[in-house]
C-alpha cells in the first residue's frame, strides 16, 4: 500500500495526554511523511475541514461538545470524502465497531496505540477508502484503484466459472501468471475449510437476493500458509434476473488481523492486570484493618481496666493518687492516638495535610531506604516553596513513582533526589546511576507511570523531560511554575 508524500492528518482529541501519545506515535512513523493539525472540539475540525484539506481524520469519540457515535456521524455527514480512523477508550470499543458499521475505516485503542500499528492503520484506512469510493465510479477507475492498493481483481461468470485473475491477485496468492488456471472451482478449494461454506453462504446471497458481497476469509497461498483476505465483489444481471458476471479484488489483511488479535490478547491482559490490582488493594485494605482493628483493641481493653480502677476510687479522698490514675489513662490515649497514626502512615498521602509536603518525603525515602538496597543521596532545597494541596499530592506522587521505577526496572546502587526552586519555578529532579537506555529508545507509551507523571505535570502546567544513555543511567526532571505550585496570597 502507498501513501502520499505528505499526508495531512486532522487529530481532533481534547486530552493533552492521549493528544502527546498519538503525536509521539505519528513522529516515529517511517513509512511516510506527515504534518499533524490538532483540534480539541468537533465545531472546530468541521470548519477545518470546510478550509482545508487532509488526507485522513484521527477522531476520539469523547468531546466537550460531542459524544459517542453521535460524534462519527456528524462529522461523517459533514465530509463524507474523508477516511476515518475513530480512537476507543477501553470502555467504548463497542461504539469503535458501531463507527465502522456506519463508515469508518477501522479503529484503535488510544491506550494500545503505538507507532508501527498506528502507521498501518492509517495507511490501511487511506486506501481502503480510496478503493470504496473507486467501486462508485467507473470500471477504469475501479481497477486503477486496485492496481495502486495492490489488490487482486478477479472476474468471473457464474454461468461457465471461468474466471480472470489479475497479475495482482496472483501475487498475492505467491503464483506466477501461468500457474493458476482460469476455473473458479481451484480457486475455492484454496479457501480454508473451516470459512468455505460463509463465503458461499455469503457469494449465494449476493447472487440471488442482490445483497452486497463483502467478506473475509482465509486462503492457502503457493508456501502452503494460510492469510487472511479481504474481498468484495459486484454481480451483473441481465434482464431475467440471472448473473452473468460478477467482478471484484481481494486484499491482504493478515497483518491487521494479526494486530486485532493482538489488540484483543492486550485487552484481555489488561483486564486480567486490573482485576489482580483492584484484588491487591481489597487485601490490603483488609490488612490494614485487621491491624487497625488489633492495635486499638488493645489499647481499649487496657483503657477501660484503668478506667474501672479510677471509678472505684472515685470515693477515695486521695486526690494525689486520683491523679496519677488520670495520668494513665492519658498515657494510653496517648499511645492510642500514635497506633491509628502508624497506621494511617499505609494510607498516603492523606498525611501530606498533617506532615506536609517535605517530610512526607523523609519519611517515603526512609521507608524505601529500608526496603531496597540503593543508596538516596537527598538535596532538599525547598523551604522557601509554599506548596498547595494539588502540588503536594503532584510531588509527592511523583517522587513515589520514580523512585519505584528506579527500584524494579534501573538496576541501580544510587540515586539522586532533588527538590528545589530556580527563580520562577521549582524543579524535581530523581536520577540514578543505572544501565540506562539508548537515546533514540522511547520509554513504551502503555508505561502507565510515566503516563501518571506526564498528566501530574501537566495539570500544574509544567513540563517533564527525560535524559539517559546506555550505562549512564536515567535521570527525569520536571520543571513546575511557582504560580502554579504555591497557595495563593489572599
Amino acid at each position: 500500500m502507498n501513501a502520499p508524500p505528505e499526508v495531512r492528518v486532522l487529530l481532533v482529541e481534547d486530552n493533552p495526554t492521549d493528544a502527546l501519545l498519538i503525536e509521539e506515535a505519528l513522529s516515529d512513523v517511517l513509512e511516510f511523511q506527515h504534518r499533524l493539525f490538532h483540534t480539541t472540539l468537533l465545531s472546530d475540525a468541521l470548519d477545518r475541514i470546510q478550509s482545508m484539506q487532509f488526507d485522513i481524520v484521527l477522531l476520539d469519540l469523547g468531546l466537550p461538545d460531542a459524544q459517542g457515535i453521535g460524534t462519527f456521524r456528524t462529522l461523517h455527514q459533514h465530509a463524507a470524502e474523508l477516511p476515518v480512523l475513530v480512537l476507543t477508550g477501553l470502555e467504548d470499543m463497542s461504539v469503535g465497531v458501531k463507527a465502522i458499521q456506519e463508515g469508518a475505516q477501522d479503529y484503535l485503542s488510544k491506550r494500545d496505540i503505538n507507532s508501527s500499528e498506528l502507521g498501518r492503520a492509517i495507511r490501511y484506512a487511506m486506501e481502503r477508502h480510496r478503493i470504496a469510493m473507486a467501486l462508485k465510479e467507473s470500471e477504469e477507475r475501479f481497477q486503477l484503484a486496485v492496481r495502486g492498493a495492490s489488490a487482486g481483481l478477479w472476474d468471473w461468470n457464474p454461468q461457465t466459472g471461468a474466471v480472470y485473475l489479475s497479475t495482482q491477485y496472483k501475487e498475492i496468492m505467491g503464483y506466477e501468471g501461468h500457474e493458476l488456471p482460469n476455473d473458479s472451482q481451484p480457486i475455492l478449494d484454496f479457501i480454508h475449510p473451516d470459512d468455505i461454506e460463509r463465503v458461499k453462504t455469503h457469494l449465494a446471497a449476493h447472487l440471488a437476493q442482490k445483497c452486497s458481497y463483502e467478506i473475509e476469509y482465509r486462503i492457502r497461498v503457493k508456501t502452503g500458509q494460510y492469510r487472511w483476505m479481504h474481498a468484495r465483489g459486484q454481480a451483473l444481471w441481465n434482464q431475467a434476473g440471472e448473473p452473468y458476471r460478477m467482478v471484484g479484488w481481494i486484499i491482504d489483511v493478515t497483518e491487521r488481523r494479526l494486530a486485532d488479535e493482538a489488540l484483543r490478547e492486550s485487552r484481555e491482559e489488561l483486564k486480567r492486570l486490573s482485576a489482580n490490582i483492584q484484588r491487591a488493594r481489597e487485601e490490603e485494605k483488609a490488612r490494614i484493618a485487621r491491624e487497625l482493628h488489633d492495635d486499638l483493641g488493645q489499647q481499649l481493653a487496657a483503657l477501660k481496666i484503668e478506667c474501672a480502677k479510677n471509678g472505684n476510687r472515685a470515693t477515695d479522698i486521695d486526690a494525689p493518687k486520683a491523679g496519677a490514675d488520670m495520668n494513665n489513662i492519658y498515657a494510653l490515649i496517648d499511645q492510642l492516638v500514635v497506633s491509628v497514626r502508624r497506621i494511617a502512615t499505609d494510607l498516603r498521602p492523606a498525611m501530606l495535610d498533617d506532615l506536609g509536603l517535605l517530610p512526607a518525603i523523609e519519611w517515603f525515602v526512609e521507608r524505601f531506604s529500608s526496603r531496597y538496597p540503593i543508596s538516596v543521596v537527598q538535596h532538599i532545597d525547598a523551604e522557601d516553596i509554599d506548596f498547595n494541596h494539588d502540588s503536594s499530592t503532584a510531588v509527592f506522587r511523583i517522587v513515589q513513582e520514580a523512585l519505584t521505577n528506579v527500584a524494579r526496572h534501573a538496576g541501580a546502587t544510587q540515586v539522586t533526589l532533588e527538590i528545589s526552586s530556580s527563580g520562577s519555578h521549582c524543579i524535581v529532579r530523581v536520577a540514578d546511576n543505572g544501565h540506562g537506555c539508548r537515546n533514540d529508545v522511547r520509554p513504551s507509551p502503555s508505561s502507565f507511570g510515566l503516563i501518571g507523571m506526564r498528566e501530574r505535570a501537566a495539570a500544574l502546567s509544567g513540563e517533564l523531560i527525560v535524559q539517559t544513555a546506555p550505562g549512564q543511567g536515567f535521570a527525569l526532571t520536571v520543571l513546575l511554575p511557582r504560580f502554579a505550585v504555591e497557595n495563593k496570597s489572599p
